[in-house]
């Protein structure tokens, strides 16, 4: 996949908005529909944890774009309980038992800097929306018990992927535990009989990891099970930057011995040197990473292969002041 990737440009961009997580998935009409979360330009980059942050909906007529936008599908606003729910964020979509699932996350100013794992359904992509389960579309939180791994996660549970194994549901989470939490980012799993819930807390990490991970998202192909993160600080593959590719064959537990490097960062696919140099002197540009690292990757299947990768940048490549995502052409080949 990092081989043979083309960049084929933006995905989602909006002048005044940034725009962060972007998740595709091709509709029943047979476009291309992407949620991504966004905020106001005004309220600067940390907006995504404020309250005018919103997972919004873009279609296309291709996996290329360009995308326009729908609607807003989810807000601080229409979440039921202020004092604990706010901001959704870090949409992934995926299609279940005839049902599109929207899972997403949002803060918890009860708690401040804990987020929560959230699950909205819809018969359309259009919608209605509904959120899940019995308390309000929150299917996780940290573990109560003090003796569980979760338990005083120092963000609580986010990043959230999907997958329905046989006949249970997985929701993945990572979560940053204490006392170590700048080396102890993994991925856990919560399973439930139900899409609706209730959800169990796995006992323990499913990755093994040495440093910090996140921003997964989960697919099936081939017979085989995948998780696609960042490793934003280049610690386990060795260049700063890069995005892993774990396979498992059960979707149960995720090994390095097992991982390959899926992608390098934009300026791999993008500009010489000298045009690289030149974008970073641009007055007010966006630069998150002066390495120009991808984060929330996502694979569009077609025809049930991985045909596309869309990921939010962290340089915006067109010299704009705000975030942007953007979307790859990629070849797979049985995960090889």
């Amino acid at each position: 996949m990092a081989l043979t990737a083309q960049l084929i440009g933006p995905a989602v961009e909006e002048e005044d908005w940034f725009n962060w997580c972007v998740s595709p998935i091709m509709g029943k009409d047979k476009k291309v529909h992407v949620f991504s979360s966004r905020w106001p330009k005004a309220d600067g980059m940390e907006g995504w944890s404020e309250k005018d942050a919103e997972i919004a909906h873009f279609v296309a007529d291709r996996p290329e774009g360009p995308f326009r936008y729908v609607c807003s599908v989810l807000h601080s606003e229409m979440l039921s309980d202020p004092s604990t729910m706010a901001a959704p964020h870090n949409p992934r979509l995926e299609y279940v038992d005839g049902k599109y699932v929207l899972l997403y996350i949002c803060q918890n100013p009860s708690k401040p800097g804990q987020m929560r794992i959230g699950i909205m359904t819809a018969d359309d992509l259009n919608g209605p929306w509904s959120f899940a389960g019995n308390d309000n579309g929150i299917m996780l939180d940290p573990s109560t018990d003090p003796s569980h791994w979760t338990h005083n996660a120092f963000i609580g549970v986010c990043n959230p992927a999907f997958l329905k194994i046989k006949n249970k549901y997985y929701i993945y989470f990572s979560c940053i535990t204490q006392p170590h939490a700048k080396a102890s980012h993994s991925y856990g799993y919560a399973v439930a009989e139900k899409l609706e819930g209730p959800y169990t807390l796995c006992d323990a990490p499913i990755t093994d990891n040495i440093a910090y991970i996140e921003d997964a998202q989960a697919f099936s192909t081939d017979g085989k099970y995948y998780l696609l993160t960042t490793d934003n600080f280049g610690k386990n593959t060795g260049i700063f930057g890069n995005l892993i590719l774990w396979e498992s064959k059960d979707g149960l537990q995720f090994k390095l011995k097992d991982a390959q490097i899926a992608m390098g960062t934009l300026f791999d696919y993008w500009g010489t040197e000298n045009e690289q140099k030149e974008l970073l002197k641009t007055p007010n540009l966006f630069i998150r990473s002066t390495s120009g690292k991808m984060e929330r990757p996502a694979i569009l299947q077609v025809n049930g292969k991985p045909a596309y990768l869309y990921a939010v940048g962290d340089v915006n490549l067109e010299g704009g002041s705000v975030s942007k995502s953007y979307v790859f052409k990629i070849e797979w080949n049985d995960g090889k």
